[in-house]
Parts: C-alpha cells; sequence; structure tokens
C-alpha cells in the first residue's frame, strides 16, 4: 500500500498546479464533447436541464422514435440515472457563492502570506515556468472576483427562484469549475507572488495590454448582464427578443467566453498570447454552454417555431 501511495505522490507531483488546472479544463470539455456523439434523446436526458429537461412521453420527430429503438436499454438506463439525484436549478447560486468565497480566500491567502498559497505557489515555481508579474495577479483576481460578484448579485436580486431541476453532475460540475478558476487566475505568477513575499517593496507597471483587456471585458460584463435582466423580466419561457438577442441565440454565453478570453488575455505570462491555464477554462465554457445554446435554440424551434429563430446564431457569430 505504501509502494502505491508514493507512486500517486510521484504522479501528482509530476504535473504543476498550472498543468492540473489545464487538464481539468480539457478532460472536462472532452467530456460534453463525447456526449454530442450518443443518441438525441439520450444526450438530451443527460444534459438538458429546466424547462429544457424532457418529459415522458410520444417522441416529437421520426429521428427520436428510430433512435429510442435503436438504444432502448442505454436509454432506459441513463433516463433512470438522471432520475437520481436531482437538485433545483436555484442551486446554480452555489456557483458563485463558491467563486466569491474562493476569490476571498485566495487574497487573505496572499495578504497573510498564508500556507496554503505558499505551498501551491512554491509546487507550481518550481516547474521553471515564466511567470505573470504582480499587476497581472491582481487584475485578473479582481476582475474574476467582479464576475463572481456580479453573478451572486443576480442569483440573488435578478433571477426569480425555481424549482425546476438539473442533475446533481450538472451543480457538481459548476462548482468544480469554479474552484479551479479561482486557482488558475493566479497560479501562472506564482513565482512574482513568492518575490514579492520576498521583496515587498516593489513598484508596479501597468500592464500594456490593460486597456484592450478592460475594454472587452467591460463590455461583455455589462451585456451579460443586460442580457440576465431581460430574461428575469420576460414571462415564463417567451422568446428573448431585445439587444443581442436579435442576432444570437445565448448572447449571455457569447458574453460568458469573451469575459474569460479577457482574463485570459491579460493574465498571459511574457512571451505567451494567452495565459494557458484559463484559456482552457474558456474552451470548457463554449464547448460546455455551445452545447446548451444548441440545445436552447432546438427547444426554442419547436415551442415557437424555427421561423422566429432562423436568423439568429447560435452563440459564435458567424461560426455558430
Amino acid at each position: 500500500m505504501e509502494e502505491i501511495l508514493n507512486k500517486v505522490a510521484d504522479l501528482v507531483s509530476t504535473l504543476s498546479p498550472a498543468q492540473w488546472c489545464q487538464s481539468f479544463f480539457t478532460l472536462s470539455a472532452a467530456l460534453i464533447l463525447a456526449l454530442q456523439i450518443l443518441p438525441q434523446d439520450v444526450r438530451r436526458a443527460m444534459m438538458d436541464y429546466g424547462p429544457r429537461r424532457p418529459k415522458d412521453g410520444k417522441s416529437k420527430s421520426k429521428k427520436e422514435d428510430d433512435e429510442k429503438q435503436g438504444f432502448a436499454v442505454l436509454r432506459s438506463f441513463l433516463k433512470d440515472l438522471t432520475e437520481y439525484g436531482q437538485v433545483p436549478h436555484s442551486w446554480f447560486m452555489h456557483f458563485y457563492i463558491t467563486s466569491v468565497s474562493l476569490s476571498g480566500f485566495w487574497a487573505w491567502q496572499y495578504l497573510t502570506r498564508g500556507s496554503v498559497l505558499r505551498s501551491i505557489a512554491t509546487w507550481q515555481d518550481r516547474a521553471g515556468r515564466s511567470s505573470m508579474s504582480l499587476e497581472q495577479v491582481y487584475i485578473a483576481w479582481l476582475l474574476m472576483a467582479l464576475q463572481g460578484s456580479r453573478r451572486l448579485y443576480e442569483s440573488l436580486f435578478v433571477f426569480k427562484p425555481g424549482s425546476s431541476p438539473m442533475w446533481f453532475i450538472h451543480w457538481a460540475l459548476g462548482v468544480a469549475f469554479y474552484a479551479v478558476i479561482s486557482l488558475a487566475v493566479w497560479i501562472e505568477g506564482s513565482s512574482a507572488i513568492l518575490s514579492c513575499w520576498d521583496s515587498p517593496n516593489q513598484s508596479l507597471n501597468i500592464p500594456r495590454r490593460l486597456l484592450s483587456a478592460v475594454l472587452f471585458y467591460s463590455v461583455a460584463y455589462f451585456k451579460q448582464n443586460q442580457c440576465h435582466r431581460h430574461l428575469a423580466s420576460l414571462k415564463k419561457y417567451t422568446l428573448p427578443t431585445e439587444g443581442w438577442f436579435k442576432y444570437l441565440i445565448c448572447p449571455h454565453y457569447t458574453a460568458e467566453c469573451i469575459l474569460y478570453l479577457a482574463i485570459a488575455w491579460i493574465a498571459a505570462p511574457p512571451g505567451e498570447l494567452f495565459n494557458k491555464s484559463i484559456l482552457t477554462a474558456v474552451a470548457f465554457v463554449a464547448v460546455n454552454l455551445g452545447a446548451t445554446a444548441k440545445g436552447t435554440k432546438a427547444w426554442y424551434e419547436n415551442k415557437f417555431g424555427s421561423d422566429k429563430v432562423a436568423d439568429r446564431w447560435i452563440m459564435i457569430p458567424p461560426v455558430y
């Protein structure tokens, strides 16, 4: 047993914390993509939540009927599986509680030179890779904290409380995402953090990318809030039509991707275009929300008619 534990410890130490973050986001995105090859009915049973979640009864298309016959056993198993562990959609709030709490935790660890941050930063520093500057760490942390705080505020005061269900796997993956990205926004600046602790009177410089990053971040930040307020103001299951919704099925998802891309841009270590740890998070967000947005479009088409959304991109114009 001791030998096995030593091998596990060696395996864990082989990768840096940044690489562990990147691995989590990459594998999670790969899992979401893998689910897309499943038959439509099976995929919907596993991924859809809220009003889009399929209900028992007759299929709405011949395609679904054919898929049900071909995968009857698998569909039955997965359908039964997803009926267990249902949690309210309102538990989305836990994502943002996690985000805000961990932003505060890492700030406290930095200010008090805490042992948790020191251990992780030292582990990352041993990898010997180029580091973000201290200014970049501050900015990336602040932008992430602002995003988490706004989303928590919206959950508390903008969105109407709902009890529509989602599978607990969605909830667990969301909590894990916000936990890992709270680490990813500063982990590639570990060397700068340790250096600051050793020499606390270092001068700070404005990063060259600050203006462009803040510009893109601000547009996405306020547009997402606008989208969320519009959605919250609608009568139940009404087709959204204001602002970016005129051109996109899920513009609030588009804004989410832009937000994280802006953070990846401002947090890039020297010689790199983007911060890889945050960029893999962007990839996961794009894949995860892209799959959800595709389901939303199909649901809109069934409920309101395909002509109502025919001229809208799903999430990323002019690609998707």
